[in-house]
């Protein structure tokens, strides 16, 4: 059986475009991947290791945000 899809209104979070209501995923997530093209500018074309470490830490933050906004969106 399919799951029902999120739907703000129906679930009773206001009109979609409510601010306040839900968090901005979106927007910490857009900062974050900024953050990893900053890192990788940084170093150009040389590899590093702690640049590459820096990034994974970065997505692994990113990957936490979404994951944690889905499980809100999937309790609701």
């Amino acid at each position: 059986m399919p799951r029902r899809q999120f739907d703000p209104v129906a679930d009773g979070f206001g009109a979609a475009g409510d601010v306040g209501e839900l968090p901005d995923v979106e927007a910490e997530v857009t900062g974050i991947l900024a953050q990893v093209d900053e890192v990788r500018e940084s170093v150009g074309d040389t590899f590093s290791l702690a640049a590459l470490e820096r990034q994974a830490g970065l997505l692994e933050q990113a990957h936490d945000s979404l994951t944690a906004a889905l499980d809100a969106v999937d309790r609701r």
